[in-house]
């Protein structure tokens, strides 16, 4: 079945290089909108059990290759906002704005959603920048995660959560 949705999308000519790795199909493109060439990682979702819908995978990929640059600059913004807002009025060390900091690194394609991978290498240089787009492309989901492998990655399901965390105190206490 992989290798029919690997054929599928090589053929409609919106990814280069495309090819099957493991349970996903794998091919770059360029996002005009953000100036990046990524990888793309196709996840039919073949663990679920259920048949995939390619002609939803190719909409999926064509929507985020076409994205407007307005659309795109509100995406950033909105990520941007809410990383800002988390953090509050920690010290920085950092003054570079983190909407040009951050970079479009990958795409991932579900049928129903698009997960971005972003580098913000002055602002979050030991991070990954995760944001999970519904199918309209609006925010729907943002976390930041350690680069390192071996390191405990972190996850919350609302900005209010990323703020709790944030703000509290982590530094060890002696006894």
């Amino acid at each position: 079945m992989i290798h029919k949705i690997r054929e599928a999308i090589a053929s409609s000519g919106v990814l280069t290089d495309v090819e099957v790795r493991e349970d996903i199909v794998v091919g770059r493109a360029r996002v005009l909108a953000a100036q990046a060439d990524v990888w793309v990682n196709v996840d039919p979702e073949l663990q679920d059990g259920g048949a995939p819908d390619v002609a939803a995978l190719l909409r999926g990929i064509d929507q985020m290759l076409g994205i407007s640059p307005t659309q795109w600059d509100l995406i950033i913004d909105q990520i941007a906002d809410e990383i800002e807002a988390a953090v509050g009025d920690e010290p920085v060390q950092e003054t570079t704005s983190l909407r040009s900091d951050l970079i479009l690194k990958s795409v991932v394609v579900f049928a129903g959603a698009t997960l971005l991978r972003f580098e913000a290498p002055r602002q979050f240089p030991d991070s990954w920048i995760h944001a999970q787009l519904d199918e309209q492309l609006a925010l729907e989901d943002l976390a930041v995660d350690a680069r390192e492998v071996d390191a405990e990655t972190v996850s919350f399901n609302t900005v209010d959560d990323l703020l709790d965390h944030v703000s509290e105190d982590n530094t060890p206490r002696e006894s």
